[in-house]
């Protein structure tokens, strides 16, 4: 329920993009329910040392290295207490706001993971990750956390991104159920929409003959089954939203067919709506995996731009 405790990762990098996810979660949670752990890993040399093949052990002084360390933990302070207080101004109270700097140890991505299965009820991080790649292409980081991340909730967060209420991609999955549960839970009930969108490609008739083997109103036949058959599950998605706080008034379903790609259909139903966010399990919609997703997942996370999107585990 809104009411429930949550505790949250924010993966820091100090770049523009990190300071937008402290907007976009200051707009799609209930603050005054919130333990956030703000975490930067922090490289030992700068990374333009290995785009110039330069290994720093086998610098003749490695002097002015220590200098830069010192310098870039005192900045990633620095930058830390300025997150905490713009926290504070919206309402978290300071004690519920844990800064963590950790020196890299086996990499930051596998730094980051481990830390990140130590109990947090979602992991934060922009997009592009601990990089700044084009906004085109998922960071490094992201990347590696996007497949393997497999037992906590990890929210991608696009550039600009802004809470506009929640897209749950549902199929009658246990996984599309927990992508449930998990928005009931995270969500703040009092200024979030929530739509549950279900999408059937149907059968198409692309070539010569082969509407005679699927003919128009068997395809159509299809359709309504399938519609009728996600209806239940519709029914028990919206009763554990009112449940959590979410008033019946804010919750809508959507059922889409006839498209060439489910990914990109619910990725369109969230901008033509407006929504900010799209919530899906991470082995929901397919039974087949990819990168450790389902299918569909797995083109979200390529797809979704300029939202934020939640794996569900």
């Amino acid at each position: 329920m809104e009411g429930a405790f949550s505790k949250v990762l924010i993966a820091v990098d100090g770049s523009q993009q990190t300071r937008g996810l402290l907007d976009y979660l200051s707009g799609i949670i209930s603050v005054r329910h919130a333990e956030l752990v703000l975490f930067h890993v922090m490289p030992k040399v700068p990374e333009s040392f290995w785009d110039l093949e330069k290994d720093p052990s086998n610098l003749p002084n490695a002097e002015h290295l220590r200098i830069w360390e010192v310098e870039r933990e005192k900045q990633v302070r620095d930058l830390m207490r300025d997150f905490r207080r713009r926290l504070t101004g919206i309402g978290i109270p300071e004690y519920s706001i844990m800064i963590s700097i950790r020196k890299v140890k086996e990499g930051i991505a596998r730094d980051l993971l481990q830390e990140a299965q130590r109990g947090y009820d979602a992991i934060l991080m922009g997009r592009s990750g601990f990089g700044g790649a084009a906004a085109h292409m998922l960071g490094s980081v992201a990347t590696k956390l996007a497949a393997k991340l497999d037992s906590a909730n990890l929210w991608l967060v696009g550039k600009n991104a802004g809470s506009g209420g929640v897209i749950i991609a549902m199929d009658s999955s246990e996984p599309a159920m927990r992508a449930v549960h998990h928005v009931s839970k995270m969500v703040n009930a009092s200024n979030n929409s929530v739509r549950l969108v279900h999408v059937v490609r149907g059968i198409t008739v692309s070539w010569t003959g082969q509407e005679k083997i699927f003919p128009e109103e068997y395809r159509q036949r299809l359709i309504e089954e399938a519609e009728n058959q996600i209806k239940p599950t519709f029914d028990a998605a919206t009763r554990i939203l009112v449940s959590s706080g979410i008033g019946p008034e804010k919750i809508s379903t959507k059922f889409i067919s006839g498209v060439a790609s489910r990914a990109g259909a619910i990725f369109d139903e969230a901008l033509r709506g407006g929504y900010g966010t799209v919530v899906v399990g991470r082995k929901g919609l397919s039974s087949l995996d990819e990168f450790d997703m389902g299918r569909v997942t797995g083109k979200l996370v390529q797809l979704a731009e300029g939202i934020a999107l939640w794996l569900v585990a």
